[in-house]
């Protein structure tokens, strides 16, 4: 087995890991007077969305444990603690985890929606992560620059499962983003975000 790191985009388990590491920077640069603040995300402040982020990121353990989960995520801002940056950073480590144990991937996992690989799983944090980590960056206006590789393999996950994602309401409504646009705008456009 090599030492190299498979380039971004290749391997879901590490695209993850990836998007929690970008997210992990903005959140850095979150103060307390910062959780308050309203996201892009409808009806979810700063604490809100960190709160979902954790808890997601303290899913995937569970998934791969075969725990059973419920099918709707109650956040419950008071997780974080007085420290939310040490929360996510023990959530988001025990997920890395999940995500690198030996055929993790190849893992059939009982997902809320039903059985899927755990590389599908993988999918769904990029996607979950890329999205809330511009939602963070823009509600605390801090730059963030998502790999387009990222943004390409979570695009290429997502578009098939549009429809379903619009009846969903997870996100919000697609948006047309410019002609021409790269990975990064079309799958923000697709969740519903403007980033243009």
């Amino acid at each position: 087995m090599s030492d190299t790191p498979a380039p971004l985009g290749t391997d879901p388990g590490e695209d993850a890991i990836a998007g929690m590491a970008l997210f992990g920077r903005v959140l850095l640069q979150v103060d307390d007077e910062d959780l308050e603040r309203e996201t892009p995300c409808e009806g979810w402040d700063v604490q809100a969305l960190i709160s979902h982020v954790v808890l997601a990121d303290a899913a995937v353990p569970l998934l791969f444990a075969g725990e059973p989960l419920e099918a709707t995520m109650v956040i419950d801002t008071s997780i974080l603690g007085p420290n939310p940056v040490a929360t996510w950073r023990g959530t988001a480590l025990a997920a890395i985890e999940a995500f690198r144990a030996p055929g993790a991937m190849e893992q059939s996992v009982q997902h809320p929606i039903g059985a899927r690989s755990g590389a599908v799983v993988a999918r769904f944090r990029l996607v979950d992560l890329l999205a809330h980590t511009w939602d963070l960056a823009t509600a605390i206006g801090v730059e963030i620059e998502i790999p387009e590789a990222l943004a390409d393999a979570a695009l290429e996950f997502l578009y098939p499962m549009r429809d379903q994602l619009k009846e969903s309401q997870v996100f919000g409504a697609p948006i047309a983003p410019p002609p021409d646009s790269g990975a990064v705008l079309r799958l923000l456009g697709l969740l519903g975000r403007t980033a243009w």
